[in-house]
């Protein structure tokens, strides 16, 4: 049996989680795109910049997350790659951690201080809920495109595409 790629994984994931959230009865309304966005509303976003700070912070590269634009930018990578059911699997997985936080912390995903966002998103990528890191891991796929294909990004890691040996 073949070795399945990243993107099939990646979809099965984000589908399996709406089709559980579906299947079980447990769906909330999803609130229309923000202004500008043609999926993502303006909770999904903060969701999103919160990660950045985590992931793409200031002071590694030239730019960070927020300043690459990627929340907003995921809105047409969610667009350009994924099914309706994948979008929407992935739009719960930004609500579940948004809200998953209140228990132990008494606050929400946004609401915490960098710091303790790591050890949230630490705990959902080492966890043995396998589910739960398949669903992050999925997240920080489709997050990391659109900071990786910035054009600043791509000059300050020295990615080229196509042959450019010496012409001697």
């Amino acid at each position: 049996m073949p070795t399945p790629s990243r993107r099939t994984a990646l979809f099965a994931a984000l589908g399996a989680t709406a089709t559980t959230g579906l299947g079980t009865g447990v769906v909330l309304h999803l609130a229309d795109p923000a202004r500008g966005m043609t999926i993502l509303n303006s909770e999904e976003l903060s969701v999103l910049r919160a990660l950045c700070e985590v992931w793409f912070p200031a002071g590694v590269f030239p730019i960070d997350g927020i300043e690459a634009g990627v929340p907003e930018a995921v809105d047409q990578v969610l667009q350009d790659i994924m099914g309706e059911v994948q979008v929407t699997g992935f739009r719960y997985v930004l609500r579940t951690l948004q809200w998953s936080t209140i228990a132990r912390w008494g606050r929400r995903f946004t609401e915490l201080a960098v710091n303790e966002r790591v050890v949230v998103i630490d705990r959902w990528s080492e966890t043995d809920v396998v589910p739960r890191r398949a669903a992050m891991d999925a997240v920080k796929t489709v997050v990391a495109i659109p900071y990786f294909r910035h054009p600043t990004i791509i000059d300050t890691i020295g990615w080229r595409t196509g042959c450019g040996g010496d012409s001697a």
